[in-house]
């Protein structure tokens, strides 16, 4: 028992050290087709919010950095308002989160960035960028869509406008599509592509 007991202390003690709940090591990462991770954080309001809080809806993830110039461009050309837009015509019940996992990110200089493009959606704060990584999240923005089952469904780029040259009317939406073929119960299709944009700057 006391060998028991001084194993269980020892993973307790890298669980801390790691910044993650043992639920959050348990649930294992974040992979396209299998159940997404639940996870918990705060808005920029100080309001808790869980994946597990929007059961059975479809879920859009955006990963984001206001100070990222791919970031400021989706929003300047309107790309991603527009994404939200769609989405919420196709299927009123789906959740759009947006998270922040830059480090140093707070409260404040995100509430900037929603009021002065109008956003509608809750940012999630991930100083720590505990959550990023278990999405393996890499880029701003990175996109996830999980269905209502709480399965992955998509993760990747917003678009196919990578060297952001394209025209609105030559551009597709891989969100927008994924969204409207799960709501018309196809399979996801592309259901990856490779996101663009910053590198997520994750706290060491």
């Amino acid at each position: 028992m006391k060998r028991r007991t001084s194993v269980l202390g020892l993973v307790g003690l890298i669980v801390a050290a790691l910044g993650m709940t043992a639920g959050t090591l348990d649930q294992g990462k974040a992979k396209l087709g299998e159940k997404a991770p639940n996870f918990t954080l705060t808005d920029t309001n100080g309001q808790e919010r869980s994946l597990s809080d929007y059961k059975g809806r479809i879920v859009v993830i955006e990963w984001i950095n206001p100070e990222c110039p791919d970031v400021r461009h989706c929003y300047q050309t309107k790309a991603m308002q527009g994404a939200y837009k769609k989405v919420k015509q196709l299927d009123k019940g789906v959740a759009w989160l947006a998270i922040n996992s830059t480090q140093g990110t707070t409260a404040q200089a995100n509430k900037m960035w929603i009021s002065k493009y109008e956003l509608k959606y809750p940012f999630l704060l991930d100083e720590r960028g505990k959550v990023g990584r278990l999405y393996d999240a890499r880029r701003t923005p990175h996109m996830f869509v999980i269905d209502k089952e709480g399965v992955i469904r998509y993760t990747g780029a917003i678009d196919d406008n990578r060297l952001l040259h394209k025209r609105p009317e030559e551009i597709t939406n891989y969100v927008v599509n994924a969204v409207k073929q799960l709501v018309e119960g196809e399979t996801v299709t592309p259901d990856s592509t490779k996101p663009y944009g910053c590198t997520i700057k994750y706290s060491r």
